[in-house]
């Protein structure tokens, strides 16, 4: 058994109606293995239509928000789907 802290601080800003980005600090604390790792993600969306946002990004950390994926394997670029209904 481990115990595992994920801090995420997020901030959004809308540039336009169609546009906006994205930034989050993170800081992951893995307590038993006395290691925490810091860094940083930073998306850009673009709205299409009145249900969808595409998001382009890039993940600064080595680590997962999936905490149970300790690999330290996941930093670069990602593509992110936002629906609403």
């Amino acid at each position: 058994a481990s115990t595992a802290w994920l801090a995420i601080a997020r901030t959004d800003l809308q540039l336009s109606r169609s546009f906006g980005v994205l930034g989050e600090a993170r800081f992951l604390e893995a307590t038993e293995a006395m290691d925490a790792r810091a860094g940083a993600l930073l998306t850009a969306y673009q709205q299409l239509g009145d249900h969808l946002r595409v998001g382009l990004g890039y993940n600064f950390t080595d680590y997962s928000d999936d905490l149970t994926d300790l690999s330290f394997r996941s930093q670069g670029w990602f593509l992110n789907f936002l629906g609403s209904f």
